[in-house]
């Protein structure tokens, strides 16, 4: 008995449940204007098996699309972006996913996101392994650091 393609939403088969295998660590999608419908995904993709991880899809449920991007700079300091069409990740190692490099790029947001909330994403690999990642919405006006004074939200003091 073979899963319809929509298993992985409900459950994926045993066999091809990747589980932790393929992991985002410190996964990151920073919230943005609500007027721009594209959002980056940043953190580190991090392999725990000995083989290389190929991926060939990326779907998320709040997106209609997700892509791996990769900055590439030109001689003349000229940017721009290429998708990976089938990005990989090395056998117990690691793929960096950052501002001015590698990031997934996340089309068409079909609502709202919230600070704090978790948004999900599917990543399938070429021998049909599936694995879940999560990214947590951040506030993309806070600079990446781990200072943690400063924080006056403007209420009663």
């Amino acid at each position: 008995m073979f899963a319809d393609s929509h298993a992985f939403m409900s459950g994926v088969s045993k066999d091809k449940d990747g589980g932790a295998s393929l992991q985002i660590v410190k996964g990151t999608l920073p919230q943005g204007p609500p007027s721009v419908n594209i959002n980056a995904g940043y953190g580190i993709l991090r392999n725990t098996t000995n083989k290389d991880i190929k991926l060939i899809r990326l779907t998320s449920p709040v997106f209609d699309e997700v892509q791996l991007h990769n900055m590439e700079y030109s001689s003349d300091g000229k940017a721009k972006m290429i998708q990976i069409k089938e990005p990989v990740v090395p056998a117990n190692g690691e793929l960096s996913l950052e501002h001015g490099g590698k990031h997934l790029m996340l089309i068409n947001r079909r609502r709202d996101l919230k600070i704090g909330e978790i948004i999900k994403v599917m990543a399938e690999s070429r021998d049909e392994k599936r694995y879940m990642l999560e990214l947590k919405v951040i506030d993309a006006r806070q600079k990446q650091t781990h200072e943690h004074h400063d924080h006056d939200h403007g209420g009663m003091h």
